[in-house]
């Protein structure tokens, strides 16, 4: 199991180096996926968006602090929201058991919903809680 972000898979503002490092490891993944699978070695990525871990700390304080991201998060994400270090676990744990032993190659995405464009369709509308529209 690959760790890639969801910035592998969307444009990300400002960030040139760590996304084209992001995308590098998702088409590692899919070139190891090809090599290996005949061999009955699975190789997927994952690509979390925003979790809330202290990996964040320099991006919240560029941000503004605290408040600015948490607006930003709200914001931005489909989802309204931050993922968890145990939602992001649990993908993990799926990924490496025998229930995705028929998937390879892929990159899962978990970012309450950042890179399907949701908030550049319908405009930056802040979400509530549960993820409602305000």
């Amino acid at each position: 199991l690959n760790t890639a972000s969801s910035s592998g898979v969307l444009y990300d503002r400002e960030m040139i180096a760590y996304t084209t490092t992001k995308h590098a490891v998702i088409a590692m993944t899919k070139q190891m996926a090809g090599d290996y699978a005949s061999h009955g070695i699975r190789v997927n990525a994952l690509c979390p968006g925003w979790v809330d871990t202290p990996f964040n700390a320099p991006f919240i304080a560029q941000m503004g602090g605290r408040e600015a991201i948490e607006t930003y998060v709200r914001t931005k994400i489909p989802m309204g929201r931050w993922a968890s270090a145990e939602e992001i676990a649990e993908a993990i744990l799926f990924l490496v058991s025998d229930r995705a032993s028929f998937m390879t190659g892929q990159a899962l995405v978990i970012d309450g919903g950042e890179s399907i464009g949701w908030l550049s369709c319908l405009g930056s509308q802040p979400v509530g809680e549960g993820g409602h529209r305000l």
